[in-house]
């Protein structure tokens, strides 16, 4: 039986700001399966400020998304139909072909990534919601765990600070920072987020970085200097940090949104010297290399949750038509926490 569905195609590379009118959403018809194939129903989508770089035809870290033709992206779903063996009709799925209603995939092993977007991979966790897979347990999830666990070196009692703490991954790093007993410091951009960061987050201290000079607010904050650095944001917020670093100290680049709705070029820090005077590690760093972890950080964050030590602030847009402004809010700085799209119950 053929298969009447929707996807959203990109249509125009865009120069500056991502805008909802680069893509379109089309009508498509899949063909019958074959033998050895799975009809997925996807029912969540994730859009994450990634994909603007995917958008542009110098992507580099992943490969440029198509004009006209099905994009990638985390999604969950349920298998309608079945002609493969490992696999059985009502099963959940997690796999990189968001974008669509409904996809056709091979059913072979899902790696975040680094395996095709329609590969698939059984999640049965049962104190899991569905949305979980592409939220609280996502890759922008597993991204700060892996900052935060796998590969910070700060100790109870140190002060880390986390750009952009509102975001997905900031917003979980300084939950997970609280968690190993760190003094958190964190920066937004509105004071409604600064007010979720010191009242939900529990962070030390949060401040609004549009109204509020980088330096003196990180000085005031940080008056035994800076042990840990998780960087979101932008060189000129990494910049503000260094000259707080404490000796032999850590700088994590878990990523830099300010750049990605350019040319994505990224310039030295002006005050570059505190690295080499401070002998300070900087390392930037992919989730994709803590996968070995995966079970672990599962377990961790459900059971964080359960304990009310984790949250993940949501915004939930309805529709496959409202992905593109999903993914466009990103970058507006209305959102906090998570955007995620709603594609069927």
């Amino acid at each position: 039986m053929t298969t009447p569905t929707r996807q959203a195609h990109l249509v125009r590379r865009p120069d500056g700001c991502a805008k909802p009118t680069d893509f379109r959403v089309v009508d498509v018809v899949l063909p019958e399966l074959a033998d050895g194939q799975v009809l997925i129903r996807n029912l969540w989508m994730s859009v994450d400020p990634y994909m603007r770089r995917s958008m542009s035809p110098e992507a580099t870290d992943l490969e440029p998304w198509p004009l006209d033709a099905p994009l990638d992206g985390p999604s969950v779903g349920r298998v309608v139909e079945s002609r493969n063996p490992k696999f059985l009709s009502g099963d959940l799925v997690e796999s990189m072909s968001g974008w669509q209603e409904h996809f056709i995939s091979s059913g072979g092993d899902f790696i975040p990534y680094l395996s095709p977007s329609d590969t698939l991979a059984v999640r049965r966790n049962e104190d899991a919601q569905p949305k979980d897979y592409v939220g609280l347990l996502g890759v922008a999830a597993l991204t700060a765990y892996r900052g935060m666990v796998a590969l910070s070196r700060a100790k109870a009692g140190d002060t880390a600070v986390v750009s952009s703490g509102a975001g997905t991954v900031g917003s979980i790093a300084c939950q997970i920072g609280k968690i190993q007993g760190l003094r958190v410091v964190s920066s937004a951009g509105s004071d409604e987020k600064v007010r979720w960061l010191e009242e939900v987050a529990g962070v030390d201290a949060a401040f609004n970085y549009r109204t509020n000079s980088l330096d003196e607010a990180l000085r005031k904050h940080c008056p035994k200097g800076i042990d840990l650095v998780l960087e979101n944001a932008s060189v000129e917020h990494l910049c503000a940090c260094l000259p707080l670093m404490n000796e032999l100290k850590q700088v994590l680049i878990a990523g830099l949104v300010s750049t990605y709705s350019t040319d994505g070029k990224v310039q030295l820090p002006r005050n570059f010297e505190y690295v080499l005077d401070r002998f300070l590690t900087i390392q930037s760093y992919r989730f994709m290399d803590s996968l070995d972890v995966y079970d672990q950080f599962v377990a961790n964050m459900l059971q964080w949750r359960r304990e009310g030590r984790m949250t993940l602030p949501e915004v939930v847009f309805e529709g496959l038509e409202n992905a593109p402004e999903a993914l466009c809010s990103i970058f507006s700085g209305r959102n906090t926490g998570k955007a995620l799209v709603h594609l069927a119950d």
